[in-house]
């Protein structure tokens, strides 16, 4: 980092940098304010975690559209459970002596003559056979709300990502106040020096150099401000990803960035490879998604075949206005008591619209294999480029702290040069923007380092961190 290749005034260059840090702040999302209860212990990163993916919503509704589909397999389900179809009423008659076998018939509607008229009619029927078309579409409803468990996975995935990048940023915010303070004091510090020299007339200091640092001054007071501002903003963002209410309070166990360090190391590529071939949830998706399709174009295919169905049927009609006929090839709905068991079908012959519902299946089915042959190119390539994005970061992140020692030895001799007499405000200014400057790229390298490790994580399906112990998990029976 060479310092002495900008031509501006060492305060201009100050400001640049602190302007950058302040509006790094100042781009995290807002949020409410925080209040009471919470979680009884500080989360970490990995806490954040686990409490967002038990409390968000994003979750709850993948969650949903499982319980929906369960829902329509069980409707599935229940085309062989028996049916019933009854209509009863009761109804005021009129009075009618005679029977069809009589020659007269006689009707009287006098108000007293009227009576009760009540009749039941029920069907029972019975499924029993649908030629596979029941049992496809119970297939296909069961592959597909599988597709919809493994969509659970890859929102709890997403989430987790989300999660951790806003952790880090929120780190990278608390972690550069201390640094801006620090130039407060030290801005101050010099101010205080060059007013005690200014002071004694022997002109090493001038009024030029005093209003310099006057401005310097006020500028980092209110960069300070806004620096904390922003990570209070930062910290709200997380807050608001975590699902937590206004008066829920966020205790967070971090106050800084870790050393690259301290930051879990990751296996080698193949490891991770292998991991990401059984634990991303697309995988999942795409089997359960092609089995689906496939369950479902036979299930509409088979849509033009018959039902066989036991079934039966009850007729019940009375009333005491009535004779009742006794000829037994009368049909005489108002005394009667008739019923029967049969077996018969039930068809629906479309073979056009069945044809299509089944082309339509299968084009589904074209689209997961599609997406299949992208998933087989394309998840490897992610694990590939976010492992070696994580590696460049640490690296990266390693160099940095040579450059934040380096900038520290100079402002450090300069402010001890400045304050003896020996020194001039300018090399203060040049030195505190080297400091800072080499302290905001040592923190956004510990902060792309955290991002690019919950990249990698991303990549190979994890939701929840496994730390030191990547060993492989045992697959998922489907």
């Amino acid at each position: 980092m060479i310092v002495t290749a900008d031509r501006r005034p060492a305060l201009g260059r100050l400001i640049a940098v602190l302007l950058t840090l302040a509006g790094t702040y100042g781009s995290a999302s807002t949020a409410h304010a925080d209040g009471v209860g919470g979680p009884t212990t500080p989360l970490d990163a990995e806490g954040c975690v686990r409490w967002a993916l038990s409390h968000s919503p994003k979750v709850a509704e993948a969650q949903a559209r499982v319980r929906q589909w369960e829902a329509r397999l069980a409707e599935v389900e229940s085309t062989y459970w028996p049916k019933l179809n009854a209509l009863g009423f009761v109804a005021p008659t009129f009075a009618v002596k005679g029977t069809g076998a009589e020659p007269r018939v006689s009707y009287d509607f006098a108000p007293k003559a009227w009576g009760p008229y009540a009749r039941l009619q029920a069907t029972l029927a019975w499924p029993i056979y649908s030629f596979g078309r029941v049992e496809a579409g119970e297939t296909a409803a069961k592959q597909r709300a599988l597709v919809e468990s493994a969509r659970v996975r890859e929102a709890r995935n997403i989430l987790a990502l989300e999660i951790r990048r806003l952790y880090a940023i929120h780190l990278y915010a608390r972690s550069l106040v201390p640094t801006l303070e620090f130039a407060r004091t030290t801005v101050g510090d010099a101010l205080n020096r060059a007013q005690e020299l200014y002071a004694e007339g022997t002109g090493k200091v001038t009024q030029v150099d005093l209003d310099r640092l006057s401005y310097g001054q006020l500028e980092v007071a209110r960069l300070h401000r806004l620096a904390q501002d922003g990570a209070d903003l930062a910290r709200q963002a997380l807050k608001q990803a975590l699902d937590m209410p206004d008066e829920m309070t966020l205790t967070l166990a971090q106050a800084r960035l870790p050393n690259s360090d301290d930051i879990a190391t990751l296996p080698p590529r193949e490891a991770l490879l292998q991991w990401a071939a059984q634990q991303r949830p697309e995988w999942q998706q795409i089997d359960h998604g092609l089995r689906a399709t496939e369950a479902l174009a036979k299930a509409e295919l088979r849509a033009n075949a018959p039902v066989l169905a036991v079934g039966g049927q009850l007729e019940l009609g009375w009333t005491p206005n009535r004779d009742d006929d006794p000829n037994p090839y009368h049909y005489d709905p108002y005394n009667i008591i008739a019923g029967g068991i049969a077996v018969g079908f039930l068809w629906n012959f479309d073979p056009m619209a069945a044809m299509a519902r089944s082309a339509a299946a299968k084009a589904m089915g074209q689209e997961v294999q599609a997406q299949a042959r992208f998933a087989a190119s394309g998840i490897p390539l992610q694990v590939r480029k976010s492992l070696a994005d994580f590696n460049r970061q640490i690296e990266l992140a390693q160099g940095t702290t040579a450059q934040v020692k380096a900038a520290q030895r100079w402002l450090t001799f300069a402010a001890a040069a400045y304050t003896t007499g020996t020194g001039e405000a300018r090399d203060v200014m040049d030195g505190l923007v080297a400091f800072v400057q080499a302290k905001r790229t040592h923190y956004e390298g510990l902060r792309d380092v955290l991002v690019a490790r919950a990249e990698v994580l991303f990549a190979v399906g994890c939701d929840i961190d496994p730390g030191g112990n990547w060993s492989l998990p045992t697959p998922a029976v489907p």
